[in-house]
């Protein structure tokens, strides 16, 4: 069973903490059920243990916290989330109890508290879960603290995610400001803040106003990784695509053919995921009537999609081959044949091996007619493929 990495940290840290208390034998084989992704199997042992914590140390006693949430978690990772909600609010009552108003301690069952809200569309609930995390943390740490801005982060992020980006910028310029008084300016830690906050205001259609952090996202990333990495393709990228809804075709133009060059330089220029980067480009000269060079790049997008597809269709017809299924094997052969031999040839750096595809297909397609033992067309269908070879 697969499960978000929320509930997997939740998991780890709940058998942390249970791992402190140590007070039956159950704990090592749950453990090493929940190791195995086994959590239907863990979930009675947790429960068991759970009940004798209790007959030890009574009903609200702060050492069943970890128990608690031990069971809790195993119970979200299988999708209970409303009998790990009860428990959840269980366990934060008690530590409510045996802390005060703004303990620290609170924090990770709030956050938890609040995961599990979220999961069950309680968003109103998660949302006061996490305003109190932040109020906590400023009261406890000052109002400058890097945790508090990763509070602050945290619940842009929740309300980037339900569309509510008004009430994420402020966020978000808070958590900037605290991290600049704490960081140098440059620090790449400043980059997913600058880019939700370019997100948050681009989705309002403030658009002039994103240009500044994604500027300056660029800036940081060229310094840590350097000009030509793809790391700052992605926000040259996020900068062209501003420009670009402003109708500022000249200014996304020279930006695009940077992201190009760098994604080319990274994945090699016969990369089929280029072709997001080349229809960038194209669309972008288009809007400016340089039809005649948008042309080519989209005649090389174009290949390349069309040489993603040969290359399904060929491996695709190895697993029908492989299952046996030698009719439909052909069938995928033949496509990928007749397509690949329509690829328009691309001249220069950016050609899409139309060639070497099509004699690897054929390789493939002779091997299977002689499977069949039809060796007369298998012959031809290998010449044909040696003859692509030596002619390249």
């Amino acid at each position: 069973m697969s499960m978000p990495k929320a509930v997997a940290a939740l998991l780890l840290l709940a058998f942390a903490a249970a791992a402190q208390t140590g007070n039956t034998p159950a704990r090592p084989d749950a453990a090493a059920l929940v190791a195995a992704g086994k959590y239907a199997e863990a979930e009675p042992l947790l429960a068991k243990e759970l009940a004798v914590a209790e007959g030890v140390f009574g009903s609200e006693d702060p050492h069943l916290v970890a128990n608690i949430e031990a069971l809790a978690a195993v119970q979200r990772a299988q999708g209970q989330n409303e009998k790990a909600l009860a428990l959840y609010q269980r366990g934060l009552k008690i530590q409510e109890k045996a802390s005060t108003e703004w303990s620290l301690d609170l924090i990770p069952r709030l956050r938890a508290l609040a995961g599990v809200y979220g999961a069950l569309d309680k968003f109103t609930e998660a949302e006061m879960q996490l305003l109190r995390v932040l109020a906590i943390r400023t009261k406890v740490m000052g109002p400058q603290h890097l945790d508090v801005a990763n509070d602050c982060a945290e619940l842009a992020a929740f309300y980037i995610v339900r569309k509510r980006f008004a009430v994420a910028e402020p966020n978000l310029r808070r958590a900037l400001s605290i991290m600049e008084h704490n960081l140098s300016a440059g620090d790449p830690a400043l980059v997913p803040v600058l880019d939700d906050l370019a997100t948050a205001i681009i989705e309002q259609k403030h658009y002039p106003e994103a240009e500044a952090p994604l500027r300056r996202a660029v800036s940081i990333q060229e310094r840590t990784f350097g000009p030509n990495h793809a790391k700052v393709a992605q926000f040259v990228d996020r900068l062209a695509l501003l420009f670009f809804d402003m109708k500022q075709y000249p200014l996304a133009e020279p930006l695009y053919r940077r992201s190009l060059a760098i994604w080319e330089a990274s994945m090699g220029p016969i990369n089929p995921a280029l072709t997001t980067a080349l229809d960038n480009l194209a669309v972008t000269l288009a809007a400016q009537l340089k039809y005649t060079d948008a042309a080519p790049l989209y005649t090389r997008s174009l290949a390349l999609r069309e040489k993603a597809t040969v290359e399904n269709l060929n491996n695709l017809a190895l697993v029908y081959e492989g299952k046996s299924d030698n009719v439909t094997a052909e069938r995928q052969y033949t496509r990928a044949i007749s397509l690949a031999e329509k690829i328009p040839a691309v001249p220069g750096a950016g050609s899409v091996g139309e060639t070497e595809l099509l004699a690897k297909v054929l390789g493939n397609y002779a091997t299977l007619l002689r499977k069949l033992k039809r060796d007369a067309e298998a012959d031809k269908v290998d010449a044909r493929a040696v003859a692509l070879e030596k002619g390249k």
